[in-house]
C-alpha cells in the first residue's frame, strides 16, 4: 500500500508495532519496580531487547514511555472490567453492585504492576498522569448507583463521584496499601471468600444495615440473613 509516495510494507508495520508493545511491557516493569525517577533505560530497553533510540522514536522520551504505560494499563483494565459492567448494569442495583465491584477486584489482584506504578505516581506526584474527569467514570456503574439510590437502596445525598472514589480506594488498597495483611488474608481463606468479606464490609459496612426506607430515607435495620456460629460455651 503506497501513501505520498512511500510504500508500507506489512512486515515493517509488524516489526513496529512489535518493538512499541516489548517497550511498554518491559517498561512496565520497571516502572513498578522503581518508579519513574528509578527506572533506568537501559534497563528498559535490555529488558525489551531492543535498541534504545527506539524509546525515543515510539515516545520521544522517558516521561512519555511513562505516560503511554499508565495508559495502557489503565485502558486495558477498562477493556477487561467493561463485559461485566453491561452485565451488571441489568441487574438489581445492590447485585449489580456487587458484581461489578466482585469483578474489578479480581482484575487488580490479576494486575500488580498497574497498582504498584499507581502507587509509585501517587507518591512522587510527577503529574504526568491526570486523573479522570466526571465524565471518564464508567457510565455504566453510575447508572448502577443512581438507580439505587431512586429506589432507596442506596444514600441519596452522596454523590457518585464520592461514592465511586471511595470504592475503588478501597479495593485498591486492598492490593497496594496493605500487602503484607492481603497476603497473609489469602493464605488464611480462599480468594473469593475474601474478596465477598471484602464487598460486604464496602457495601453493608460493619452494622446490619442493608437498605434505607424508599418513602422517608430512613434506615432500616434488619438482622444478618447467614447463619451465625454459636459462641462455645464452658
Amino acid at each position: 500500500m503506497a501513501t505520498g509516495g512511500l510504500t508500507k510494507h506489512p512486515r515493517a508495520v509488524n516489526i513496529y508495532c512489535m518493538t512499541r508493545s516489548l517497550l511498554l511491557g518491559a517498561a512496565a516493569e520497571e516502572f513498578a519496580k522503581h518508579g519513574l525517577k528509578g527506572a533506568r533505560v537501559q534497563a528498559i530497553v535490555e529488558r525489551a531487547g531492543v535498541n534504545e533510540r527506539m524509546v525515543y522514536h515510539h515516545f520521544g522520551s522517558k516521561d512519555g514511555l511513562y505516560r503511554a504505560v499508565i495508559d495502557a494499563e489503565r485502558r486495558a483494565l477498562a477493556d477487561s472490567w467493561q463485559p461485566t459492567l453491561e452485565r451488571a448494569v441489568e441487574m438489581e442495583p445492590v447485585e449489580g453492585l456487587r458484581t461489578a465491584l466482585a469483578a474489578l477486584f479480581d482484575l487488580i489482584v490479576e494486575r500488580p504492576q498497574l497498582m504498584a506504578v499507581r502507587l509509585h505516581e501517587g507518591l512522587s506526584e510527577t503529574g504526568l498522569s491526570s486523573p479522570p474527569d466526571a465524565g471518564d467514570l464508567p457510565a455504566a456503574f453510575r447508572t448502577i448507583f443512581e438507580r439505587g439510590q431512586r429506589q432507596g437502596l442506596f444514600y441519596r445525598d452522596r454523590s457518585f463521584e464520592v461514592a465511586y472514589g471511595t470504592m475503588m480506594g478501597a479495593l485498591v488498597g486492598q492490593a497496594i496499601l496493605l500487602p503484607s495483611y492481603f497476603k497473609v488474608a489469602m493464605r488464611q481463606e480462599s480468594r473469593v471468600t475474601f474478596r465477598e468479606s471484602v464487598l460486604d464490609h464496602l457495601i453493608y459496612g460493619l452494622t446490619t444495615v442493608r437498605q434505607l426506607d424508599a418513602k422517608d430515607g430512613t434506615m432500616n435495620r434488619t438482622a444478618d440473613p447467614r447463619p451465625q456460629e454459636e459462641t462455645p460455651r464452658d
